[in-house]
């Protein structure tokens, strides 16, 4: 039994079974003062106790090692795992031992025998000795350990890539100055017979020839400058027809630079392929389909607006004759309201349709909140008291004194939930409140009722599509079910969204958060409601026009309208029924030194439509004003009017004030000759 608990490292401890306690006590005293642990032992079975539990050294009595212990010291070395060569030191006795004694004794193993009388430096130098050859064996133990660990993740990190290949049905390849090899997989990727001989000239003649090329070229450059193949190609496999696969390799090269090994993986990617090129196809035939919508929105447009035109042109040329007749007065007010109405829907599908598209850009422009409300009032206000309902305003807290957004689109949302609110009130109120939440940093707009109200299930379908509440809804209101929808769009467009509160027969509270833009700079400031003084009428220019138009557009109603209306303005007008017919037309007028001073140009037409002609008009040299008439499907033909040389353009069906201004404006900035 040991008489002491194992202290520090045990490989550098002594376990001491001396011939008596005394002879201990002093080996114990010499071996302190040298600073070496020790183990006092107090049986043999103590002594192999310790040295089980991987002591540094044992140093046992002579006369303790009698057959029995030998054997029972003997087993315990047995036991030793093979890095370790325990060292026993034996302490002889006074009297000389046999040959046989000696030779029993140092068949134990890894034997020093002390001789007595004890010399203490070469004890301790024997001691010190036998303890650094212990610490080699440990040092030699945990290298062993630290090669069994790497041989077992080797193995380890084989059976995964092992068993990652064959998840991945990849191939591998492996060429070195003695052989080249091809695993199974390798074999089914190229379809080849397992008793083909690999060869790379063989993998080559499989490569589809618009590849093959250049995959020999990586191929070798691999070899000569040391550089990675990675490369997809096609190749023809017997059975299964055109395949894609994908290499990947890289070579090794020896203390010379010299290519000693090369190796890598290949597996099939023809799915891919085909996902890709299935993905590739179907986004040619949406983004044909989106043109084709685009083209079609733009004729759709340009179809219903120019009658559009025409009928409300006529409606004001009726109304002009009109001066008694109330119930005919009615008449001509219900065909421009229903006019009207009709444009509105136009205008939705088309706003609708450019958002959908990704088509829709925003104006972004410095904005007053408290200007942007009172418009809105002012606006709504008429439709109010109308339906007998007050329309209220309310500021609350500080609000950014200018923000930075399209001023026209956040109109267009508030005008809409005002109306809407207004709509489906039938007595009460409607509120439009403005706030700023500091929180979220947006500016939020609120507009409450007293109507109706909803089920949450009829929010749920308030911002789809032609969708509305319910059916009874559209029969009972009357609208397309797109005004929401677009608003929807339109807020998140502009870094916010819309929401809603609303209880059945409580009403309805829609909160619109929008994005401000840049405020850091902005002051905020206490928004009031502007006076309600009375609208004057601003005086217009009555001064006859005085100036030469060319008027191109193919149809007659259009043109007879346009000419009407200018012609009592004081315009002499010139007409064309289509581009090729303006641009003759102006060529005759530079030959005769009679060129007009603006020009009103349809931009679809057949034969030469308004772009082209267009370019055509300012290469020949005309200068002067040219104003687009367009069907304002999409924005970009705005754009395009103006890139192909338009100064300006006006949306079908044509206003007639707009356009008088229009014409005076540029008439005004250049005067005629």
């Amino acid at each position: 039994m040991s008489l002491q608990p194992p202290q520090g490292d045990v490989s550098q401890r002594v376990a001491i079974f001396a011939p008596t306690p005394q002879d201990a006590q002093i080996c114990k005293q010499i071996l302190d003062d040298v600073q070496i642990d020790v183990e006092l032992c107090s049986s043999i079975d103590a002594l192999c106790t310790a040295i089980a539990s991987g002591v540094g050294v044992g140093l046992v009595g002579e006369d303790h090692l009698g057959d029995d212990e030998m054997q029972r010291v003997q087993d315990v070395l047995d036991r030793q795992p093979e890095w370790s060569d325990f060292p026993v030191l034996v302490l002889l006795g006074k009297k000389e031992l046999s040959s046989s004694r000696v030779e029993q004794l140092l068949s134990l193993g890894n034997v020093t025998l002390v001789p007595c009388p004890l010399r203490i430096a070469v004890f301790v130098s024997k001691l010190r000795a036998r303890l650094r050859d212990r610490r080699r064996q440990y040092a030699v133990r945990d290298l062993l350990i630290e090669r069994r660990r790497a041989v077992d993740s080797a193995a380890i990190d084989a059976r995964r890539l092992r068993m990652a290949l064959q998840a991945g049905q990849m191939g591998v390849w492996e060429w070195s100055l003695k052989e080249l090899y091809w695993s199974p997989a390798f074999y089914e990727l190229f379809g080849f017979d397992e008793s083909v001989k690999p060869d790379p000239d063989r993998c080559f003649e499989r490569v589809h020839d618009d590849d093959r090329d250049e995959l020999m070229r990586q191929w070798q450059a691999s070899f000569d400058q040391g550089t990675e193949l990675r490369m997809e190609f096609r190749i023809t496999h017997p059975e299964l027809g055109a395949r894609w696969l994908s290499a990947v390799g890289e070579p090794v090269r020896g203390k010379s630079g010299r290519v000693m090994r090369h190796s890598g993986i290949i597996w099939d990617v023809t799915q891919r392929h085909t996902t890709e090129r299935a993905l590739l196809e179907a986004r040619e035939q949406a983004e044909i389909a989106n043109r084709a919508k685009s083209e079609f929105l733009a004729n759709m447009s340009h179809e219903i607006r120019t009658p559009m035109t025409a009928i409300l042109g006529y409606v004001d040329l009726i109304d002009e004759k009109v001066t008694t007749d109330d119930d005919v007065r009615d008449h001509i007010d219900t065909v421009r309201r229903n006019g009207k109405f009709l444009l509105a829907i136009i205008n939705d599908i088309l706003d609708l349709s450019k958002i959908e598209a990704g088509k829709f850009d925003l104006a972004i422009e410095p904005l007053s909140p408290n200007r942007l409300i009172e418009d809105v009032r002012s606006i709504m206000n008429v439709r109010a008291i109308e339906n007998q309902i007050d329309l209220r305003v309310q500021y609350d807290g500080l609000v950014p004194e200018k923000i930075y957004t399209d001023p026209k689109r956040l109109k267009q949302i508030l005008i809409n939930l005002v109306g809407n609110a207004i709509k489906f009130t039938d007595r009460g109120s409607v509120t439009l409140a403005v706030s700023f939440d500091r929180e979220i940093n947006r500016i939020v707009f609120e507009v409450a009722d007293t109507g109706i109200g909803m089920t949450s299930r009829q929010i749920n379908r308030l911002f789809q599509p032609f969708s509305q509440a319910d059916s009874s809804v559209s029969r009972t209101f009357g609208g397309t079910g797109l005004g929401l929808a677009i608003s929807q769009r339109l807020a998140k467009i502009m870094g916010g969204e819309i929401t809603v509160e609303s209880e059945p027969g409580e009403g309805s509270c829609f909160h619109v958060a929008i994005d401000p833009g840049d405020i850091s700079n902005a002051r905020f400031v206490p928004l009031r409601a502007f006076e309600d003084l009375p609208h004057t009428v601003q005086a217009t220019d009555d001064a006859p026009l005085a100036c030469k138009v060319l008027l191109v557009d193919d149809r007659r109603d259009i043109r007879f309208l346009a000419s009407r209306l200018l012609s009592n303005a004081g315009a002499v007008i010139t007409e064309a029924e289509d581009g090729q017919e303006a641009v003759d037309r102006m060529q005759e007028m530079i030959r005769n030194d009679r060129v007009v001073d603006l020009i009103l140009l349809d931009m679809q037409m057949p034969r030469l439509d308004g772009y082209r002609t267009a370019e055509q008009l300012r290469r020949l040299g005309f200068k002067g004003p040219i104003i687009a008439l367009t069907a304002d499907a999409m924005q970009g033909d705005m754009d395009r009017c103006l890139q192909c040389g338009c100064n300006d353009y006006l949306s079908k069906p044509i206003d007639s004030g707009l356009l008088l201004e229009k014409v005076r404006s540029f008439v005004r900035a250049n005067p005629p000759l």
